[in-house]
């Protein structure tokens, strides 16, 4: 049996994100294609607020964990561009940040409701990968009108 593909990707856009002392918070939203077994599409955009990248992509994979959970309840595989996010979920790094750690704990959490999870790291230029940024920005661009 194939397993359920879940895309996630998170948008925050900062504001002078290039000037250095620049406030690390901006506007956030996430976006969520879920491929299931059979190939049928889903889906799913989120405005999160406002808070850090890193905020912003486990509230995103937390979101994708919960809409995957009714879709299907057997193994998934979670694909993110955020290379960080990813390390931590499978352990290569170690979490050592304790204003992210109740998010983590969360998605760790949110992971045991499936029979299995795979997490998997991908370019952002993936096609599957655009669509979920294509997703996160549109909901992003809803909410600022």
């Amino acid at each position: 049996m194939n397993k359920t593909k879940v895309i996630v990707d998170a948008c925050c856009h900062i504001p002078n994100a290039h000037i250095l002392g620049r406030a690390g918070k901006g506007k956030s939203a996430c976006g969520v294609l879920i491929i299931d077994y059979r190939g049928n599409e889903h889906e799913f955009g989120k405005y999160l607020g406002e808070m850090t990248v890193p905020e912003a992509e486990f509230r995103g994979l937390i979101f994708a964990l919960d809409q995957a959970v009714s879709i299907t309840r057997f193994d998934i595989e979670v694909w993110m561009d955020s290379e960080l996010v990813i390390n931590w979920m499978t352990g290569k790094y170690r979490m050592k940040k304790e204003h992210i750690r109740p998010l983590f704990d969360e998605a760790k959490k949110n992971s045991q409701r499936f029979n299995g999870v795979e997490y998997f790291h991908h370019s952002r230029n993936t096609k599957l990968g655009m669509r979920a940024d294509h997703i996160s920005n549109e909901e992003y661009t809803r909410q600022q009108v």
